[in-house]
């Protein structure tokens, strides 16, 4: 919501999301929770049930759970596009998913190198994505003639891949960056409980920074 505002999470090496911008987002948030009862201030799995069980219209959520909504509920589902702010783009974090090799010795290396060229491969890509939800991380994967087949059978994967164009990375804070997500975290609770928003979102900046 925040980027699809206009603002900015980090910036010159900061956390920079109290502005003006970030600001009226999560104000905008603020008001659908406490004021106008249009929208839930729930945990999320409890969030996707509700969803199911049609106490709520929309369901706000990852890619990864479409197989999961489309088994499970017993109406139309239907995914469109992420929604953005008035004279703003759809900006869209994607998550940080990598594989890594940590092994030290050489033959481990090179054994875990080729293990990651096979999960590369087109064909390894979709069986991952058929068996997650989420999208493959590659081009090449995406435009392969097995996932285009899978995306007409999955309608609901349409909305996604049609917003790759408007993804950006999600925003990482290399120094005691837990710590700066839970603080996030904890900011969004206190904002969707009622406290002000702005000294809310400063004060988390602040800490974030120091």
């Amino acid at each position: 919501m925040l980027l699809s505002n206009g603002a900015q999470i980090k910036k010159d090496g900061k956390a920079a999301f109290a502005s003006e911008s970030g600001t009226k987002a999560y104000q905008f948030y603020q008001d659908m929770v406490v004021k106008e009862k249009t929208a839930l201030h729930t945990p999320w799995a409890q969030g996707i049930d509700d969803f199911l069980n049609g106490k709520v219209a929309i369901a706000y959520t990852t890619v990864a759970q479409a197989s999961h909504i489309k088994k499970s509920a017993n109406f139309d589902a239907e995914a469109l596009t992420s929604p953005h702010f008035k004279g703003h783009k759809a900006t869209v974090p994607v998550g940080g998913s990598m594989l890594a090799i940590t092994a030290q010795k050489s033959e481990q290396q090179k054994a875990a190198w080729t293990f990651e060229k096979y999960m590369y491969k087109n064909s390894s890509l979709v069986t991952w994505s058929k068996g997650t939800g989420y999208l493959p991380p590659t081009e090449s994967a995406l435009t392969s003639q097995d996932f285009k087949t899978y995306l007409n059978e999955n309608p609901m994967l349409k909305a996604a891949t049609s917003q790759i164009k408007t993804a950006v990375p999600w925003t990482s804070f290399p120094k005691n960056g837990l710590q700066a997500e839970q603080t996030m975290i904890d900011a969004r609770d206190k904002i969707l409980s009622g406290s002000n928003v702005q000294e809310t979102l400063k004060s988390a900046q602040e800490k974030i920074n120091e």
